[in-house]
């Protein structure tokens, strides 16, 4: 049975997916259409420069990443990264439908909150203009604000179950 958020929907899967695999499920594709898969992350700076000599300060936040078939690398928003003060590790060219531009190469931890989904550490990623706003991360009205774009490159580690129709989405790792 499928449960999300408390709420048990009497959604039969088989064979049962592992203790504590993520399910987000809806009521109709409405959802899925206007905003895409969606879902908290937490991100922040990558563990191993918090360790000597580098000592850097721990930094972290829990925001909404999307789920991005069309991209090759997860990024993350430029004006995240800065908030972070995540170190720069290089530049990337970036093929976006509108152009080319070089933009900066962070490497971060990834967490999955309320899952049991592996984190990502020590994760190289891209970054990119999402248009993301401090004020309103985690807002529920401003569902477009998102702070990461979640690649293939993370993608291709999970076995993920989508059913366009009734919105439900199963990862596990």
């Amino acid at each position: 049975m499928g449960i999300f958020a408390q709420h048990s929907f009497g959604i039969n899967i088989s064979p049962q997916p592992a203790a504590g695999t993520h399910i987000g499920v809806d009521f109709s594709p409405i959802n899925l259409l206007q905003t895409g898969f969606n879902f908290p992350v937490e991100i922040s700076i990558a563990g191993i420069f918090r360790k000597p000599p580098l000592n850097m300060p721990f930094s972290s936040i829990i925001t909404i990443a999307h789920f991005d078939t069309g991209a090759s690398v997860t990024s993350i928003d430029i004006e995240l990264a800065q908030h972070l003060n995540l170190p720069v590790m290089g530049q990337s060219e970036n093929r976006t439908a509108s152009g080319h531009q070089k933009m900066p190469i962070f490497t971060i931890d990834i967490g999955f909150p309320t899952t049991k989904l592996s984190p990502f550490n020590n994760l190289r990623i891209g970054s990119c203009r999402l248009g993301f706003n401090i004020t309103n991360n985690m807002n529920p009205a401003k569902p477009q604000n998102m702070g990461l774009l979640i690649g293939r490159d993370i993608m291709s580690r999970w076995n993920i179950i989508w059913n366009g129709p009734t919105s439900t989405v199963i990862i596990s790792d």
